[in-house]
């Protein structure tokens, strides 16, 4: 007797290494989540989630904030857009020494002053509120982007980059889909970032002469508030509309290490319903 029941439960555990993998398999349009991100199916659109690091090349507490966005993104891969601004007394550029390389732009001036920051590095993920504020520490980043990657998709944007390496002019022609409606108009912002940038950064332990600036604003296609989404923004479900910008890449900039960052948001409120990259180079 007790021989028979120790053959089921064998046969019984034989059995379940053949069942149990089954239970994995799903069928499509499907979202597949991984350690934080999800990766969309067939068909499916995510909200993607802009988080803008604020910061400078004297700042030198800032290289620890642009350490916790590099592990926001290996967390979020493509559902977290990364964007570095230069703004501030630590961003200024010296005369000579170290520190001459200049990566202040207009854009980000401007949002430096409209947001207001106190100090660096801060930053903002989806200009959204998190536990009162707006402006957030990069302690709170993280848990900040976990609520607003959960958040439903409402926005889809497709770049596409035409880029004449002869000219180094670049085409980039927007379509954007609203997938409900939503209140209130939207302004879409089209802004070129260059990664791979190697410059002296102040950090706690001193200078570091090789430092690796990744995710910098360089430029704007379209001024630092952007143009209505279409005609008019209104947001209205199944609405495909269509921008498109040409820009001249200045020389000092590598195009291989550029990609475009565009963000839809709503024009009352600034936050930031959904955000794409995409490589200028492919």
């Amino acid at each position: 007797m007790m021989m028979k029941k120790i053959a089921r439960i064998i046969i019984l555990i034989i059995l379940s290494a053949f069942i149990i993998p089954a239970c994995d398999i799903v069928e499509d349009p499907y979202l597949m989540r991984v350690t934080g991100g999800v990766v969309p199916g067939p068909g499916e659109n995510v909200r993607k989630v802009l988080l803008e690091d604020y910061t400078g090349q004297k700042c030198p507490n800032c290289p620890a904030a642009a350490e916790e966005a590099h592990k926001l993104k290996t967390i979020y891969g493509e559902q977290l857009v990364l964007l570095t601004i230069h703004a501030g007394n630590y961003s200024v550029p010296d005369p000579s020494g170290d520190f001459t390389a200049e990566y202040r732009t207009q854009e980000g001036a401007d949002l430096n002053v409209f947001f207001a920051f106190p100090g660096y590095p801060m930053g903002l993920v989806n200009r959204t509120e998190f536990s009162g504020s707006r402006i957030l520490l990069k302690d709170s980043w993280e848990a900040a982007a976990a609520i607003q990657t959960d958040l439903e998709a409402q926005v889809e944007i497709i770049i596409t980059n035409t880029y004449n390496t002869g000219t180094s002019k670049l085409d980039c022609l927007l379509e954007t889909e609203f997938l409900k409606d939503m209140d209130g108009t939207y302004n879409i912002c089209v802004f070129i970032v260059e990664s791979g940038i190697i410059s002296p950064q102040e950090t706690e332990q001193g200078v570091n002469l090789t430092y690796e600036h990744n995710h910098v604003l360089r430029g704007s296609m379209n001024g630092t508030w952007g143009d209505v989404v279409g005609t008019d923004g209104q947001a209205i479900s199944g609405s495909a509309l269509t921008n498109s910008y040409s820009y001249t890449i200045p020389d000092g900039w590598n195009a291989d290490n550029c990609s475009v960052v565009a963000f839809v948001y709503n024009t009352t409120t600034n936050e930031v319903v959904q955000a794409e990259e995409k490589n200028i180079v492919e």
